[in-house]
């Protein structure tokens, strides 16, 4: 009886050990290789800034009569923005339009009197021609051609006055226009007019203001590109090129990233502080930008720089692979519902996903979560 009892227990046993190894299995969540393109970025903050902006400065004192726009207009090529007066410009400007005018009456009154002379000379010359002749002829007496030869001479330095007169009145004239066409240059200058297609930035400018000479009026902005410029840390600036692709989201955007490209980098690194307290070394990298209506100058953004890619290769999830103590990469690979530990080489990785270079193909099963503890050979049910 104990016998069979010792039987019975031992053959329990055995099956309890088979089913222990053989039937068990254990739940576990598989993926799959697939094909992708795989990016690398370096990722950082930034701050948006209005590249090529155009800042205009008063050029005289002045008080602003109008504002045509407010800050963050769209606004064309010459449109007017702001109007601004100065009195004492309107006085100097009508004084000399009024001497113009008086130089103008001159001058026409001199060159009348030139002509006049004129008429009056070439009389008198040809009157002490004929003088000249009738004294040779002895039809004449000495005096009367030195008196006709006294009134040519007069009339000689009339006419040499009136011109001298004359041009004197023409450059007071030349002078005065010179003077007005200054002066109006000036008042044109009260009229601030956009010098490009844009964006009103900043519009310091208020009805009634007066401004100094220098002072800030108004700021536009180019409205088909803004610029990102962000500290990358001098470690993480090797892949980092001029023309690589950059992509760049912000909350205010929200799922939509806008494109552009790295436009400088800077050649020097500057000692920053970091939020935590750490002194690092970063280097300003520029970035060109298509303008967004969303993205003001002085938002901070979030740019990722494209450093490399590799299109149409093995991918899986990073968690998938393990790596050992000597640096091997190794998978927990599914077949027939058998758990196979397989030793991979990997390429480029980025936070989600890694390169498959050897030992896997599209398409085979491996336990997503590598880090489990799941010996060799153990059977495993694939939970969908």
């Amino acid at each position: 009886m104990k016998k069979l009892l010792f039987l019975v227990l031992a053959v329990v046993a055995a099956g309890a050990v088979a089913w222990f190894f053989l039937g068990r299995r254990v739940d576990v969540e598989t993926v799959r290789v697939s094909k992708g393109s795989l990016v690398r970025t370096v990722e950082e903050d930034g701050v948006v800034e209005a590249p090529d902006d155009r800042k205009i400065f008063a050029t005289q004192v002045s008080r602003v009569v109008e504002v045509h726009v407010e800050a963050g207009e769209a606004v064309a090529r010459g449109q007017v923005l702001v109007r601004m007066k100065n009195p004492d410009l309107d006085v100097r400007t009508a004084e000399t339009r009024t001497l113009l005018e008086q130089a103008a009456r001159e001058r026409r009154g001199a060159a009348s009197r030139v002509g006049s002379v004129r008429l009056l000379l070439e009389d008198a010359v040809k009157n002490a021609g004929r003088r000249e002749r009738l004294y040779e002829a002895g039809a004449i007496s000495l005096s009367e051609l030195e008196e006709a030869r006294l009134i040519a001479d007069r009339l000689g330095k009339d006419f040499a006055e009136a011109r001298s007169a004359e041009g004197a009145a023409v450059a007071l004239e030349s002078g005065l226009r010179r003077t007005l066409s200054e002066l109006q240059a000036k008042g044109g200058e009260l009229v601030v007019k956009s010098p490009i297609k844009g964006i009103v930035l900043e519009l310091p400018a208020e009805k009634d203001k007066v401004f100094q000479t220098g002072d800030h009026v108004v700021t536009v902005a180019p409205d088909d590109r803004m610029e990102v410029v962000s500290d990358v840390l001098s470690d993480a600036l090797g892949g980092v090129v001029v023309g690589q692709k950059v992509r760049v989201s912000a909350p205010i955007l929200g799922s939509s990233v806008l494109e552009g490209n790295v436009s400088k980098i800077y050649p020097q690194a500057e000692e920053k502080l970091s939020a935590l307290g750490v002194v690092q070394r970063r280097v300003k990298v520029k970035v060109d930008l298509p303008f967004s209506p969303l993205l003001k100058p002085g938002f901070e953004v979030r740019v990722a720089i494209e450093t490399s890619r590799h299109a149409e290769v093995n991918l899986l999830p990073v968690e998938a692979v393990r790596t050992t103590e000597n640096g091997e990469r190794l998978v927990l690979r599914v077949e027939g519902n058998r758990v196979r530990t397989v030793k991979v080489s990997t390429g480029l990785n980025d936070r989600r996903s890694i390169e498959i270079l050897e030992g896997l193909g599209e398409g085979d099963e491996v336990v997503r979560d590598a880090g489990l503890d799941i010996e060799e050979g153990t059977r495993v049910r694939v939970q969908r």
